[in-house]
């Protein structure tokens, strides 16, 4: 069962679909490597994260946010997160971008979010997948 869901995966990767995941209570959806240029950083190169990548990183995104924003993470299962890999500097990282579940993001599955306000309602990190070290917390501000 488990080898052909991972065949049913990798078929969605392929066609440039976008495949949901849901692990540690938050739901998500992992964007392919064609639609990962929507990060805003400074990426040599684009790859696709895997279900088994948003697995690992949970626990270590959980611990992380326990010691950074404590408030965020008591109220994780209450976010959505949209994932896209990126290369930075030779390094595989995986650009987590968290949203409240009650927000007006409809279409969150197909399109990137994207809100310059919101409070701690919008937040976005990255996990390094070699070192399995979060970075770069950015929590949106109020308007």
């Amino acid at each position: 069962m488990k080898k052909s869901l991972n065949i049913c995966l990798l078929c969605l990767l392929l066609a440039g679909c976008n495949a949901t995941v849901n692990t540690g209570g938050v739901e998500g959806v992992i964007f392919p490597a064609s639609q990962a240029d929507f990060v805003e950083v400074i990426a040599t190169a684009y790859w696709t994260p895997t279900e088994s990548d948003i697995v690992t990183a949970m626990p270590h995104i959980k611990t992380f946010l326990a010691k950074q924003a404590p408030v965020i993470a008591n109220r994780l299962p209450k976010y959505r997160c949209q994932y896209f890999g990126i290369i930075v500097e030779g390094k595989k990282i995986v650009s987590c971008n968290f949203f409240h579940r009650n927000g007006q993001d409809t279409n969150w599955q197909t399109k990137p979010i994207f809100v310059f306000d919101g409070g701690d309602w919008y937040f976005q990190l990255e996990y390094d997948v070699e070192s399995k070290q979060c970075l770069n917390l950015q929590v949106n501000g109020e308007a």
